[in-house]
């Protein structure tokens, strides 16, 4: 008998342990009402995640890259079609994450790998841990992610635009036109196929101007917009939600594609079901 009070008491400890009641309280800013039965280690991970948010001053910038011209703006051999034509775009004050949303946060809102099906949970081969960023998820389920993670902290996280992403990969408003988030030289700041046979862990590579990890490299992040070919037109915030083209931008290149793909220009595109082992996404609050 005694024996069983002993274990039921280390039982009852460790569930206490595992309680977080707290309610309120301001992290990096940002005041949080909690809601829902997170335990202690889920709201950590979140807590972490909003104690990463970096703010990113409002300013104008030229979007985009083209090959046609040296002398003409953001000249870049390697810049395809889907990046021109150049244009100038003005965004306004947010906040993105330091890093990739990673495994260990995606578990705490969702409480598990992104789905059931045996061949699409992480593994070892592509990159798994709790600091390896979330993979293999599409953009239905990241809606249902921040739906969920915005439920829980009465914040209003979104996926970047794309124009809030090149802004934020070049520096802000001291924006700096290098090849790469952080500058020329792609194996400073980026895992590509060159340097890598896997996503790592993130934040192992030197940050950008701003302190951002991997906006070049190690999984394709994911935009708010539908893909839609630039104009020349100047616009302020733009999202791209009127063109509903079915495919969802992607930006940064990956662990296992090339560097001309992890230029802070280069722009691909997927369907909003999508999902594989190289494509991720960060966080913003607007």
């Amino acid at each position: 008998m005694k024996k069983l009070l002993i274990v039921l008491c280390c039982f009852l400890a460790l569930q206490s342990c595992n309680k977080d009641n707290t309610k309120n309280e301001t992290i990096n800013g940002f005041d949080i009402n909690w809601t829902g039965d997170l335990n202690k280690k889920e709201k950590d991970a979140i807590r972490e995640m909003i104690s990463n948010m970096v703010k990113v001053d409002g300013g104008t910038f030229y979007m985009g890259a083209q090959s046609d011209s040296v002398e003409y703006l953001n000249y870049d051999e390697n810049a395809t079609s889907w990046e021109a034509p150049v244009h100038e775009v003005t965004v306004s004050p947010f906040f993105i994450n330091k890093y990739e949303v990673t495994q260990n946060l995606w578990k705490a809102i969702m409480g598990a790998t992104p789905n059931d099906e045996a061949n699409m949970q992480w593994e070892d081969k592509f990159g798994k841990g709790d600091n390896y960023p979330a993979y293999r998820i599409s953009f239905n389920e990241v809606e249902l992610f921040i739906g969920m993670l915005n439920e829980y902290t009465g914040l209003n996280f979104a996926l970047p635009t794309e124009a809030q992403w090149e802004y934020a990969a070049k520096g802000g408003a001291n924006t700096n036109y290098a090849l790469y988030a952080g500058g020329d030289d792609i194996l400073e700041f980026a895992w590509f196929d060159e340097n890598s046979d896997k996503c790592s862990e993130v934040g192992k590579k030197n940050p950008n101007t701003l302190g951002l990890y991997d906006m070049s490299g190690n999984v394709w992040e994911m935009c708010q917009d539908w893909y839609y070919q630039y104009t020349e037109e100047a616009a302020t915030d733009p999202v791209g939600e009127e063109y509903n083209s079915g495919h969802k931008v992607f930006r940064g290149g990956s662990w296992n594609t090339n560097a001309q793909q992890a230029r802070v220009t280069a722009r691909y595109q997927q369907g909003i079901h999508y999902r594989d082992y190289n494509t991720g996404f960060r966080l913003v609050i607007e």
